[in-house]
């Protein structure tokens, strides 16, 4: 009984692809192709192939099918592409998936790629427009360089510490140029599509939750070359560090230890009160008449830059797993001073481990953190004040002495 219902299940599941995919070609009969009727029937016949589970059959039956639709598209010579001959194709194979037996995943999957498919044969207009109009060749040149830095060189390097104290790490340096990088490549497809005020706090949250060092650098650059527009940047690399306290909460919430209970209003008065010298920030650009932030055309992606920035990470993480070294575990301020330094999230969770073993009080981590969060604030603003000028530097030294003020409050006040 119960092979029986998940075949019917399966063949309903195959019905469904077929018709999500009849349904948007039906919709376009601009040109002669096949309609719901057509993909019905294709999406049955790759349930039935799937539940038999006969590759020669399969094999088959998808060859019958291409030379079908072979010969459709010679009879029909006044049809200009063949996006309905491949969807055809897809949604027999995606049928097969769905059906096949022994594959927990495999309905699932067909169905959300269907959806997908769906999409994008329903999206031909914005598409066309995106790849003829709007994106220019050397921002789809830069969008490639890209993604090769992400899937081609990042999978080929070690992660793995090694060298004087474990300092060095080629996969985390490489993460460290991405985030750069891809901070500065959202920010300028943001801008382009979003325009400036919309575009910059998205880039600025984005930023802050992959990495609110990077984001710091990569808006000191931007405020090094359009030093007029350095408060609307300072906005951008403060909010971006707000961020890192809610994602700090988030972290003590996803390690499942009682620590987040003592440090919630810690961060969550960091949080209120940088938001504030955020909003302060932006409000004073835009009544002080400070020039839009715009990401200069021509280069979304400035690789040298974010290797610059790579070897300055690396260089700071040796300097301070040689402190964490040279101090011992044993001193918890002076290993979340030098462990803060660079990385908050990896202090966080060894906090969070040590309060939940009972090996420190509430109130030596919830300091520890704070000393965490000072030093990455110190490294931030010296890396701030050094690239983009004091300007753009006593900003965001402004925004973390407000927000670490009001943490200092709350302590001496519990106290």
């Amino acid at each position: 009984m119960e092979i029986q219902t998940s075949a019917w299940v399966a063949m309903g599941e195959s019905l469904l692809i077929g018709l999500i995919v009849g349904i948007e070609r039906e919709s376009d009969r601009e040109e002669r192709h096949a309609g719901l009727r057509d993909f019905v029937t294709i999406g049955l016949a790759g349930g039935l192939c799937g539940l038999l589970g006969q590759a020669w059959l399969t094999a088959t039956a998808l060859a019958a099918l291409t030379a079908m639709l072979i010969i459709f598209r010679v009879q029909t010579p006044q049809r200009t592409g063949i996006t309905t001959e491949l969807a055809a194709v897809v949604t027999f194979l995606l049928c097969v998936l769905a059906a096949s037996r022994g594959l927990a995943y495999g309905a699932p999957l067909a169905i959300a790629l269907t959806v997908v498919l769906a999409l994008f044969l329903d999206a031909r207009e914005p598409l066309r427009r995106l790849a003829r109009e709007t994106l220019s060749e050397q921002e789809y040149w830069d969008t490639l360089r890209f993604l090769a830095v992400i899937f081609v060189i990042l999978p080929i390097l070690p992660n793995e510490d090694f060298g004087p104290f474990g300092g060095f790490n080629a996969y985390r340096t490489w993460l460290f140029v991405i985030l750069v990088c891809g901070i500065n490549f959202l920010g300028y497809f943001f801008q382009k599509f979003l325009g400036g005020r919309r575009s910059l706090a998205l880039t600025a949250i984005v930023g802050g939750l992959g990495s609110s060092t990077a984001s710091t650098l990569a808006f000191a650059r931007l405020a090094a070359l359009q030093p007029e527009a350095a408060r609307s940047w300072a906005y951008a690399a403060v909010l971006a560090n707000v961020v890192l306290n809610a994602r700090a909460a988030v972290i003590l919430w996803l390690v499942g230890g009682p620590l987040l209970a003592a440090a919630w209003p810690v961060l969550a008065l960091m949080t209120a009160a940088g938001l504030l010298w955020a909003w302060q920030l932006r409000r004073g650009s835009a009544d002080g008449g400070a020039a839009e932030p715009i990401l200069r055309l021509g280069n979304p992606l400035r690789l040298v830059a974010g290797i610059k920035f790579g070897l300055l990470f690396a260089a700071v993480r040796f300097l301070a797993r040689a402190a964490d070294a040279l101090y011992g575990s044993s001193g918890v301020f002076a290993s979340s001073a030098a462990g803060g330094s660079v990385d908050v999230d990896a202090i966080l969770f060894s906090l969070a481990g040590l309060f939940r073993e009972g090996r420190v009080d509430a109130a030596t981590s919830v300091s520890a953190i704070l000393v965490a969060l000072a030093a990455n604030a110190v490294v931030k603003t010296a890396l701030a004040w050094h690239h983009a000028g004091p300007q753009f530097g006593r900003q965001v030294a402004a925004g973390f002495a407000v927000m670490f003020s009001a943490a200092c409050a709350w302590i001496i006040a519990k106290a």
